[in-house]
Formats: C-alpha cells, structure tokens, sequence
C-alpha cells in the first residue's frame, strides 16, 4: 500500500517537471504556424509561411550552415581527441589519474563566458584565425568532456580478453585496434560525437565572441532577431534548431 502511495505521488511531481520543461518549447512551436505576423496563441489557422520566409532568407540559410559545419567539425574533432584522451586514462597507469579526469571536466563547470573571453584572449596570442577555425575549437573544448565520459565509461567494461585473442591469432597491435577495439567501443564513441554536435549546434555564450559577419550561427541569429521583438519567423528557427537537436540526440541515444 505504501509503495502504492509513493509511485502516485511521483506522476504529480514528474508532471510538473515535464510541464515546465516542455511548454515553453511547445509554445515555441505552435506560434511558428500561426497566421498572425506576432507569435500569438490561440490562433486562427495554420500556415507553413514563415518557415518559406526562414527558408528564402539568404543570412538565416547561411548561419544554418555555418552551424552545421562547424557542429559535424567540432563532432570529429572533440570525438579523436576525447577517445584517444579515454584510452590513456583508462590503459595507462599515470599518477593522479583521477584527479586528471576530473581536470578534463572543468569546461562543465567553469562558465562558457568565461570559455569565450579566456578563448578570444588566447587564440588571439596563438595568431588562430577568426572564424570557422576559432569557433570549432572552441566548440571542441566543451564537447570534449562529453564524449571522453561517454567512451571512458565504455572501456571502462571493455573486455580487453578479446584483444588478447586477436593478437593471440597473429592479428598486431593495429590490426586489433581496428578490427577489434573500434568496432566494440564504436557505438560510445558515435554518441559522444553526436552529443558534441548537439552541444555545438546550440551553442551560443561562448561563440557570441568568436564569430565573425560570415560565420554567425543560429543561435547567434536568433539571439539578435529578438532584440527587435519576436516574431513567428524567429519561432519557425527556433522550432528547427529545436527539431535537429532533438533527432541527433535521439540517434546518439539509440547508438549509446
């Protein structure tokens, strides 16, 4: 009976959560069909306008793909880094590894503000190139803990018999590797891709001081629409945004 009473009491709570979490977002969408030139709810109709508007705008199409080239970079970029980064720590006896690993997480907790500044200041020093090159590095330094977790978690209960066998066979290091290691491990490493290029797609706080006229990105974009009042056209972007980060994020589930 008590048991009873604690899972309904749960539904109340976990409705509220998922309320809170999901109306604004669903508001969100619902005011990029409506008819009315404001984004206004309820409606009188249905209309697909403003996503032909988002969608005939030369800048808008230009940010969306500057965001994805820069996310499917950031993607590749953070994903050798974090899985060759989760393979020294994990087969490696190094000193500290733990507190090296919780080191490697310090881009969670320190504000991407901070990240931005500290990244304008240093690439500026190391003569980095404005643009695609600053912001995808940028990017890959915050996906990076990402997609080291998610793979360190995977080797972590890799069953390193199987590579033992491979080379017992007459297979060689590389071969195993390849054959053997990635294949096993291939699934972590492309959800931590794709959580990389969801992180980067959305990004906005530490790209706002690193973009240039010609590689602005969607989050940027909407960003500055607003400041002049919202619109369903900035909606139907933002529904966009919302639908690309969710279907990536699904698939990065689904593989994990």
């Amino acid at each position: 009976m008590m048991n009873r009473l604690r899972r309904l009491s749960f539904y109340p709570v976990l409705l509220v959560v998922y309320a809170i979490l999901l109306v604004p977002v669903v508001v969100v969408i619902a005011t990029s069909f409506t008819v009315q030139s404001s984004p206004t709810l309820p409606t009188n109709g249905v209309t697909l306008e403003w996503y032909n508007t988002l969608f005939q705008n030369f800048r808008l199409r230009n940010a969306m793909v500057v965001s994805v080239i820069v996310a499917t970079a950031t993607a590749i970029l953070s994903g050798i880094i974090g899985t060759i980064t989760a393979f020294g720590f994990v087969r490696s006896d190094i000193r500290a590894k733990e507190t090296l690993a919780t080191i490697m997480l310090l881009p969670l907790m320190i504000s991407p503000v901070i990240t931005g500044v500290a990244f304008l200041r240093f690439s500026s020093h190391l003569s980095i190139p404005r643009g695609l090159p600053r912001i995808v590095i940028a990017h890959s330094v915050l996906a990076l803990p990402f997609v080291f977790l998610i793979v360190r978690s995977r080797l972590l209960t890799f069953d390193e018999r199987l590579e033992d066998a491979s080379m017992a066979l007459g297979a060689n290091k590389w071969e195993t590797t390849v054959n053997v290691t990635i294949p096993i491990i291939g699934p972590a490493l492309l959800a931590g891709m794709l959580m990389g290029f969801v992180i980067s797609f959305g990004e906005f706080t530490a790209t706002q001081f690193l973009i240039t006229p010609q590689t602005t990105t969607v989050p940027i974009i909407i960003f500055n629409q607003i400041q002049t009042g919202l619109s369903p056209e900035v909606s139907a972007l933002a529904t966009t945004l919302v639908a690309v980060m969710i279907i990536v994020s699904v698939i990065g589930n689904r593989l994990g």
